[in-house]
């Protein structure tokens, strides 16, 4: 991996193949990962690396399937806007923002879902990916009603419209099947599969909250993708959004209603500046290279990795998550050779008396910061406990204290502190944006065909978020593992 990841060594190796071409889309078998290394020792599947690539510039690319070269192809079959299945009433047509989302960065994450889902007997493949298409806009239709800021446009740094435009919605289908696919699933394919792109000016000029794109592969397995703004969303709040749509398309009887309650407790500054940061910053003409790979722990991985951290017999072992951000920071430290700071987001809903409902939504976080020097040797131990002392910062006397207008003041320091360290080009500490998103329920997002093989992040090559080096933290379908994908200037990959 070079010298970002010093301690890991993967292989390019694909997935377990299911029937040939799966034309009927039947595969009950499960989709695995192969052996890998951790620390230069042999183990059984523990992490894994897939190579990065930058972003596609059409819809047909080449792919490597059993050592021949393939092409993917990507056919667009509709656009259109889904609007809620019932109007806003007037009294919700303006959606304010809460000052924790007027101070995030607006920018699109896109988060995939794959399915195999089993084709019923006697019915032609035509007829099930119709079926499936329609019952996708019907029940995301139905859901936009109490998800109404979703179908609005973002204004401004201050509210969303909720004038029921509609959700920007596209359809694809491909010409591989999807085990093919996920082989090999460089960020070059990953992206193809999603609705938003960089240079997309027309899309970014409308602000969708939102946006969705279906793909149907030639084996009937589909993968949604939601392209969901960070000015409405975090984490978790795709989550629900997700688990909502799903429940709503199989005709559960329980379902999932969002709260509102963000800019009640974190109310707005209305005379802040209007206009948001960029989406997207343009491509500078000096702007550094970014490689983006993907790493993937399984519980064996972790185990050991946890109890590396826990040196000494009074050590208690990590969380899964904080051990993996050590190492990643234990790892970007020694390449960087100069002092650096971790920033981490930290859910807030449950810090706050009584504690919110998992299903609030907007940016309910804020950052922990972690300080570190520029010794290259430093124990993996004490990386893990600076993480854990900077979370444990937000607590619930945290989140009393930046309520009120002193608390105004308090978030607006801490946001100047955070741009002079990420963005200022005279900085001399090097900083890394590592965000966990474990445990949200990703996997359990049946839309009636079953619960998602795999669930990921996908990003390209470019910082488009403006961060420098980032990375997400996803658990993997087992539960018990963790995939993290990590972008860094390529000098450190």
């Amino acid at each position: 991996m070079g010298e970002l990841i010093q301690d890991l060594h993967s292989r390019e190796d694909g997935l377990t193949e299911g029937p040939e071409g799966c034309p009927q889309g039947h595969y009950d078998g499960q989709v695995s990962f192969p052996v890998s290394k951790v620390h230069g020792k042999q183990s059984n599947g523990h992490v894994y690396s897939f190579p990065s690539s930058g972003i596609a510039g059409s819809r047909s690319i080449h792919l490597s399937v059993n050592q021949k070269t393939a092409y993917m192809d990507i056919e667009i079959i509709s656009k259109e806007e889904i609007k809620p299945a019932s109007p806003t009433p007037p009294e919700l047509r303006t959606f304010r923002f809460s000052i924790l989302d007027q101070l995030t960065r607006d920018s699109y994450t896109n988060i995939l879902f794959f399915f195999f889902p089993r084709k019923q007997r006697g019915t032609y493949l035509n007829d099930v990916i119709s079926q499936r298409s329609r019952c996708l806009k019907e029940s995301l239709s139905k859901t936009l009603v109490p998800f109404y800021p979703l179908a609005g446009k973002i204004k401004d740094n201050l509210h969303i419209a909720c004038n029921d435009d509609g959700v920007y919605y596209v359809e694809t289908q491909t010409n591989i099947g999807l085990l093919d696919f996920l082989r090999k699933p460089e960020n070059e394919f990953m992206n193809q599969l999603c609705p938003f792109h960089p240079d997309s000016t027309e899309l970014l000029s409308k602000s969708y909250p939102i946006m969705v794109q279906v793909n149907i592969f030639y084996c009937s397995g589909i993968a949604i993708c939601l392209s969901a703004s960070h000015k409405i969303f975090d984490g978790l709040s795709v989550s629900t959004f997700m688990q909502s749509w799903a429940a709503t398309a199989r005709e559960s009887t329980v379902q999932i209603n969002p709260s509102f309650i963000s800019s009640s407790l974190f109310p707005p500054i209305l005379d802040m500046y209007q206009d948001s940061p960029p989406v997207v910053s343009k491509p500078q003409k000096n702007e550094p290279k970014y490689a983006t790979s993907r790493f993937v722990f399984d519980s064996s991985a972790l185990a050991a990795l946890k109890s590396k951290a826990a040196i000494s017999t009074s050590s208690a072992k990590p969380s899964s998550a904080k051990a993996v951000m050590g190492l990643l920071w234990k790892s970007a430290i020694a390449a960087w050779k100069v002092r650096s700071v971790l920033f981490i987001p930290v859910n807030l809903r449950t810090k706050v008396s009584p504690p919110l409902s998992p299903h609030s939504l907007g940016n309910i976080v804020w950052l922990a910061r972690a300080k570190c020097c520029d010794n290259p040797k430093l124990e993996l131990e004490l990386l893990i406990n600076k993480i854990s002392n900077s979370i444990g910062t937000m607590n619930a006397d945290f989140v009393e204290s930046i309520n009120g207008e002193n608390g105004i003041q308090k978030l607006m320091g801490a946001l100047k502190d955070f741009h002079e360290v990420f963005y200022d080009p005279n900085s001399m500490a090097e900083c890394i944006y590592i965000s966990s998103i474990r445990k949200t329920g990703f996997y359990e997002a049946d839309f009636g065909w079953g619960k998602p093989i795999w669930t990921c992040i996908a990003r390209g090559n470019r910082d488009l978020h403006g961060l420098g080096n980032i990375a997400h933290l996803i658990e993997t379908k087992s539960g018990d593992g963790i995939e993290a994908l990590v972008t860094m200037k390529e000098e450190y990959m």
